[in-house]
């Protein structure tokens, strides 16, 4: 009699079907705390298997190759059940079970089956590496298209998918390279789905992390990681949005990709201008470039607010003093478009004016106009030449009035970004130098 070897277990496995669906899991669901997992069960060592001898063996065969020529997996499934049910004691036992698993794999209607079946697959102290592996797969595969939201058993459902992820990354250590690359995915996919739903954020995003380099257009890995993203304690917005406009872009068709995404993008950025530019940036990008940032709503006010006082400071620079103030000339004089004819108003006028002295010399002090003394020292903007000579001569820092006539100023030409400074004549600074007119007394001669 023939012996049935080679089973494509997981052949219905194909990425593109996962990552098209939609787990039903809410990622806003809280997430449970992970049980232990317990130590992964160790493969039996491959063993010669054969057939029952007699009548027994001849109806375990028949029974057996009927599985395989049924046409459909629902068939396929019912079949192996019976295998299974009818030979406990067969060799051929784990086999039945791994076709069986493999054709509720392939039917939409059994897929939960499937998922029970690897599991008692998982339990055979007989099973083999080469079964246990599928058996793992299946667990991981289908696991997250499975488990409901607020499911009461989240908790032990999660505990099984990170065990069957974790135990069949390590037998997939020593497997084929070919089966590295149809597996590996699928389990380190799954192993991300288990940390996300228990609060390891961290290590959801590694885990996850990897599963993007392994599969950068399957859109799942992305979403997961954006959820972990956003919910770890210290959440990083700028990852996490961008990780799920990627999922969405990877899979439009999914609208709840894009109804999450605009969720948490407004709820941080406080509306949706913008998302489009992290859509068009998802979409030629596998990470966030250099420099990518999405302002809060907090950094939107602060802007906001920001641009508002420079438009203030911009309007003020603009809007000139009052004319026949000390600022209003300042301003009028340091501007090309005004100088001209301001200066044409007050050359030669006389003004009166109070300050602080900056500067004294024999024959001139410089004021700061408006300073009042005890400040740090100001720049003076006025220059005056005293007509006369000094009673006493003040201090640095004292209080002055002075008058005197206008009679040159710099800039000259006016540049309104250079320091201002104007020159009077037959200056006086009261209490410090005779009044205009008034007589000098003279020192008696010798």
């Amino acid at each position: 009699m023939k012996t049935f070897t080679t089973i494509a277990a997981v052949s219905i496995l194909t990425v593109a079907g996962w990552a098209t669906s939609v787990p039903a899991t809410s990622p806003l669901m809280p997430p449970l705390g992970l049980q232990a997992a317990a130590a992964c069960p160790k493969p039996a060592a491959p063993a010669k298997r054969a057939w029952k001898p007699g009548p027994a063996g001849q109806a375990e065969y028949k029974d057996f190759t009927a599985i395989t020529a049924a046409k459909d997996n629902a068939t396929k499934a019912q079949l192996a059940a019976a295998f299974v049910q009818k030979h406990p004691d067969s060799a051929y036992k784990d086999d039945g079970l791994q076709l069986e698993m493999a054709a509720q794999a392939a039917d939409p209607a059994l897929r939960a089956q499937a998922v029970q079946t690897a599991e008692q697959l998982l339990k055979s102290p007989t099973a083999e590496a080469s079964q246990l592996l599928p058996a793992y797969t299946i667990i991981a595969y289908l696991d997250p298209t499975l488990v409901q939201p607020n499911d009461p058993n989240m908790a032990a459902k999660m505990a099984t998918l990170e065990e069957a992820a974790t135990c069949g990354q390590q037998l997939l250590a020593s497997a084929p390279a070919t089966s590295q690359g149809q597996y590996g995915p699928i389990l380190t996919k799954a192993l991300g789905f288990a940390q996300l739903n228990s609060k390891q954020y961290a290590a959801a995003i590694t885990t996850l992390s990897k599963a993007t380099q392994e599969s950068p257009k399957d859109p799942l890995p992305y979403y997961w990681r954006g959820i972990a993203e956003v919910t770890q304690a210290v959440p990083d917005y700028n990852a996490g949005i961008f990780d799920l406009a990627k999922a969405s872009v990877l899979a439009p068709q999914t609208a709840a990709f894009k109804s999450y995404l605009t969720t948490v993008y407004t709820s941080y950025h406080g509306a949706t201008d913008g998302l489009d530019t992290v859509i068009t940036t998802a979409t030629s990008n596998n990470a966030p470039p250099a420099g990518f940032k999405i302002l809060s709503k907090v950094d939107v006010e602060n802007a906001t607010n920001m641009a508002a006082y420079q438009k203030a400071v911009e309007a003020a620079k603009n809007t000139p003093p009052p004319e026949g103030s000390f600022p209003g000339l300042e301003w009028r004089l340091k501007r090309a478009e005004y100088a001209n004819a301001e200066w044409a108003k007050v050359k030669g006028t006389g003004v009166e004016l109070d300050g602080v002295v900056t500067e004294v010399a024999a024959k001139s002090v410089d004021i700061a106009v408006g300073a009042k003394a005890g400040a740090v020292t100001p720049t003076a903007d006025v220059h005056l030449i005293i007509a006369a000579d000094w009673l006493k001569r003040p201090k640095v820092g004292d209080e002055v009035t002075v008058d005197g006539i206008i009679e040159s100023y710099k800039p000259n030409p006016p540049d309104p970004n250079l320091p201002f400074l104007l020159t009077l004549d037959k200056g006086v600074v009261k209490g410090y130098t005779p009044a205009m007119g008034a007589v000098v007394p003279q020192a008696p001669k010798k």
